[in-house]
């Protein structure tokens, strides 16, 4: 009975195990434990292992720019051909010379030169890249043996003139220059220039246009046309880095003009002494060189105290001297003489564009030998520029009516300039200012951008002989005068530059600033912006 009673409670039992299956036991509190040590010690390893490939990465990477650097390096030098400075499609932040560059242009991989692809054969074509710095804008293969660079100088003035009814002079906006600068070098042998200008006369010609030769920093040769090297104010530094908004008074007038020739010059004495001596056609107004003879012109600057440190203040003093010797043998009507206005012509604009104080008579004609010399000092020091030069020539004359007889003219100048900037920037030449603090508002910048203070006194004499032998007026002009300039400069930016000028004339004897007026003295308050990279 008891046995059958035990049976049928198993058979009822039964069918409920067989739909419900029996649960897993829970797992203990150690296996949880041992589980989590297990998954964290495999999340260590991972990390540990990540990090190991990036030390690797890293080390890679270090040791493929270390190589990238060298080989840079050998290639400036000349010590490897035909290898990549750089890999294709990636910028590199900064290349030789301060230039920020830019990946190469073209989607074909790099190669540093190949054949002509046309079949022809001769042709090598060369990936380049694009750069823009202290320099200008411009490409460049990347191993720097060819180079094309492109400059832009744009200056705009504007001119009050007191008295305000002077004739020709007139008050206005001018546009003095406008020029377009393509530079480069062809291999690391041959450097070339080659420039474009409009003027106030509103002409486009050719401003320069030369090849210089790098045989050795110590000798260099030069062939085409070019500044020729005679006056510190003229030779030493361009228009565009001038302190006041134009030379003083006897380059303005007697300098020599942009010239064909052939100029040897180079650096000595770890660069203490600056040399240039040459040939060149030597005509002295117009756009065309009509000369058919050649002027020898010299020019040395000395920097005695450059390399030496006991006496750093005098590390950028200048010392030095330039002259020249020819002839003009093709007669040529002088310009006038003119106190703000640097012209090559004597068109109706450009005698708008300034006050004239003497004007050479219609049967006056430049002919003959002439001759020049002049000596300067700058000095460079902090914020302090200070440029003092005596200049001084004789150029002989004729006259249409007694055309075999020569009047020699002797003529002197001199000039004294001196600028600070104030905002703190810091020069050794005149060359491009770079403001601590820039005004540039569109990259968040406010700074006041650097402002250099300037005052220059300039003078001019010519001999009594240019009236008596009946050159000019005596009654309408003048043989002499003084000259100031105080104002400041405004930089903006590195490429941004604001003149602000107040010049005022000093007459030795009254000149006609209009028909049937003379006046002993005027003035001139003169606004210049400059742009220039």
């Amino acid at each position: 009975m008891r046995r059958a009673a035990i049976l049928m409670l198993a058979a009822m039992i039964a069918p409920a195990s067989a739909d419900e299956p029996p649960r897993a036991p829970e797992p203990s509190l150690d296996s949880r434990l041992r589980d989590l040590e297990s998954m964290n010690r495999a999340i260590l390893e991972r990390l540990d292992r990540s990090e190991r490939e990036r030390r690797a990465a890293d080390e890679r990477y270090r040791t493929l720019e270390e190589k990238y650097d060298d080989l840079r390096r050998r290639l400036a030098d000349g010590e490897a051909e035909g290898i990549p400075t750089g890999p294709p499609g990636e910028a590199v932040d900064e290349a030789p010379g301060g230039f920020l560059d830019m990946p190469p242009l073209g989607n074909e991989a790099w190669h540093p030169a190949r054949d002509d692809e046309s079949g022809e054969g001769g042709g090598r074509n060369f990936d380049a890249r694009g750069f823009f710095g202290d320099e200008g804008f411009g490409l460049s293969t990347w191993d720097d043996e060819y180079q094309l660079r492109f400059r832009i100088l744009d200056q705009t003035d504007f001119k009050v003139f007191s008295p305000g009814d002077q004739r020709p002079a007139s008050s206005g906006l001018y546009i003095p220059r406008v020029r377009v600068y393509f530079e480069g070098r062809l291999t690391r042998l041959f450097d070339y220039e080659v420039s474009i200008q409009r003027s106030v006369e509103g002409v486009w010609d050719l401003l320069d246009g030369n090849v210089d030769i790098n045989i050795d920093p110590r000798f260099r040769l030069r062939f085409g046309r070019m500044l020729v090297p005679y006056s510190y104010d003229w030779y030493d530094h361009l228009e565009q880095y001038f302190i006041t908004p134009e030379r003083s008074l006897f380059p303005l007038n007697f300098g020599l003009s942009r010239s064909a020739g052939l100029l040897a010059h180079g650096r000595l004495f770890d660069e203490r002494l600056q040399y240039a001596v040459g040939g060149y056609g030597g005509h002295l107004a117009g756009l065309a060189d009509e000369n058919t003879t050649r002027d020898a012109v010299a020019y040395v600057n000395f920097k005695p105290f450059l390399q030496t440190e006991r006496f750093p203040l005098l590390r950028d003093l200048n010392l030095g001297v330039s002259g020249y010797l020819g002839a003009q043998a093709i007669p040529q009507h002088p310009l006038p003489l003119r106190t703000s206005l640097q012209s090559s012509e004597n068109d109706e604009a450009a005698r708008r564009a300034t006050s004239i104080f003497l004007e050479f008579n219609e049967d006056a004609y430049l002919s003959g030998p002439h001759e020049a010399g002049a000596a300067h000092l700058a000095w460079y020091v902090g914020g302090m520029s200070f440029e003092a030069e005596w200049q001084t020539s004789r150029d002989r004359y004729t006259r249409a009516g007694i055309p075999f007889r020569l009047f020699s003219i002797p003529v002197t100048g001199s000039h004294f300039t001196l600028a600070y900037f104030i905002t703190g920037e810091r020069v050794r030449d005149r060359s491009r200012v770079d403001p601590l603090r820039p005004f540039d508002p569109t990259r968040n910048s406010w700074g006041p951008g650097a402002v250099e203070l300037f005052a220059r006194f300039s003078d001019l004499q010519l001999g009594e002989e240019v009236f008596r032998a009946g050159l000019a007026d005596r009654e309408r002009w003048t043989r002499g005068m003084g000259m100031t300039d105080v104002g400041l400069n405004w930089y903006l930016t590195s490429y941004l530059k604001i003149y602000l000028d107040w010049q005022r004339s000093y007459y030795d004897t009254p000149v006609e600033l209009d028909p049937g007026r003379r006046s002993g003295v005027n003035d001139l308050f003169w606004i210049r912006g400059q742009l220039y990279y």
